[in-house]
């Protein structure tokens, strides 16, 4: 038993989290928009600012998201699965979820539709934000993930 394990055991109050190897204590990726169409679903768990430089930014648990989403996780770019992060620096994002959303738990659709080209300065991203309903669960409470299906002639290697 380590000393640690021995302060716990005899009462010693943390004043740190516990981290153990619950997937939900891992970091998030940061969903990495291309300039096609690309969505990511699911409840807002956390809303915070970024010292990253992406601004007010919100925290989901996935419920579904579009083939072959990618996000930024530190300096690896890795697919978007269970957990993501949304910055919310883009005009068309600020003031979308709030901090009343995330304590009701609410869930959203959050997609980026194209690139706006003004006719003075800088193009940007054009977004859609819609509050959705929570994904229906079976009867064990379990929801699966919602992976858009396909095609039969593509499921084929050959």
């Amino acid at each position: 038993m380590s000393r640690t394990d021995e302060l716990k055991a005899s009462g010693a109050v943390a004043r740190t989290k516990e981290v153990s190897g619950d997937a939900s204590m891992e970091p998030a990726p940061y969903v990495k928009w291309g300039d096609d169409y690309a969505y990511v679903e699911g409840q807002v768990t956390e809303l915070w600012d970024s010292p990253k430089g992406y601004g007010e930014s919100v925290a989901f648990t996935v419920t579904s998201c579009s083939d072959n989403l990618m996000g930024k996780l530190g300096t690896e770019i890795v697919a978007i699965s269970e957990r993501a992060n949304v910055g919310l620096g883009s005009a068309t994002l600020q003031g979308t979820i709030t901090a009343a959303d995330v304590q009701q738990g609410k869930h959203f659709h959050v997609a980026f539709m194209r690139w706006q080209e003004p006719a003075n300065g800088n193009r940007y991203r054009v977004f859609t934000v819609l509050e959705v309903a929570p994904p229906e669960a079976d009867e064990q409470g379990i929801v699966a993930l919602k992976v858009p299906a396909v095609e039969d002639d593509e499921a084929l290697p050959f």
